[in-house]
């Protein structure tokens, strides 16, 4: 993996709720075209829960099709250990450049069963794992980490989180692996800590932006890069003030940079209303890089 951007593809679908593949080609290369250096597919910002298995493979298939050559990183968590196994076998034939994983979460499963869980999913292909810290699916203490990051095939986390001590601790014990955040708000906040990178949603649309202001913060040309920071964040509040209908509010913003998408996610999410776009559209439209 390099160090950098990496985008966490969102999934079109169709007013009637099907995946829109022809668009998702549009999409991977819409992304790339923005500097990224790869894309995370099949992550939360895909809607991964809501595809079905099958869909999941073709999803994968389509953006490692277009993508041009640049790294693929494959999200393959799910509740299933086996159904895990299966996506990862999948991605190693289809050609991805590395896997990643939630835990699995509503059952409440003990740290032990989630390290094996992690364990058989890195040790079934060639590919090393990234694993995904989101506390949507579990938190993790420092020792727990700690633990989970002695396996060999586990080289990466994507670290979806505001502990910055807790991060800044991790890249100082495994000098050798990689760390990327996934707060898009506080993305210079892990830039100083000596992340590796990031993956975030909102670099759907602006990965060129956030390119550009981790360059000007390594150049130590903070003022300039926090301008950008500042203007980012004017959007991503309000993309981030129509609940959980985030990713459609993502999809929006991209339909309103030129991409044919629709601003839809699968149900049981809920359209996005008239008064959340025009929301959306006024902060965009005033926000002048």
């Amino acid at each position: 993996m390099k160090t950098g951007i990496y985008v966490p593809l969102v999934t079109p679908f169709k007013k009637n709720g099907e995946v829109d593949y022809e668009v998702l080609v549009k999409a991977t290369k819409f992304v790339l075209e923005k500097g990224a250096d790869g894309i995370y597919a099949c992550g939360g910002s895909s809607e991964f829960n809501l595809l079905t298995t099958e869909e999941r493979k073709r999803c994968l298939e389509v953006i490692i099709a277009n993508a041009g050559g640049k790294e693929v990183i494959v999200h393959v968590g799910s509740q299933s250990t086996a159904e895990a196994i299966e996506l990862a076998e999948h991605a190693e034939k289809a050609g991805a450049s590395m896997l990643s994983a939630v835990a699995p979460y509503y059952f409440g499963y003990t740290f032990g069963q989630i390290k094996e869980y992690f364990h058989k999913i890195a040790h079934t292909t060639k590919l090393n794992l990234m694993i995904y810290n989101a506390a949507q699916a579990r938190t993790y203490s420092l020792d727990e980490m700690r633990e989970l990051l002695k396996d060999e095939k586990i080289t990466a986390v994507k670290y979806t989180g505001y502990n910055f001590y807790f991060l800044e601790r991790l890249i100082d014990d495994y000098p050798n692996k990689k760390f990327y955040t996934g707060a898009d708000e506080a993305f210079l906040a892990g830039a100083a800590v000596g992340s590796d990178g990031a993956i975030g949603t909102t670099y759907n649309y602006y990965a060129d932006k956030y390119i550009q202001a981790r360059a000007l913060f390594k150049q130590g040309k903070n003022e300039e890069a926090l301008d950008i920071i500042h203007k980012l964040n004017t959007i991503t509040e309000s993309v981030i003030s129509v609940g959980n209908n985030v990713i459609a509010a993502t999809k929006y913003v991209m339909s309103l940079q030129g991409l044919d998408i629709q601003p839809v996610s699968r149900e049981p999410f809920s359209p996005l209303t008239d008064d959340d776009k025009a929301k959306i559209k006024g902060v965009y439209e005033s926000v002048k890089f």
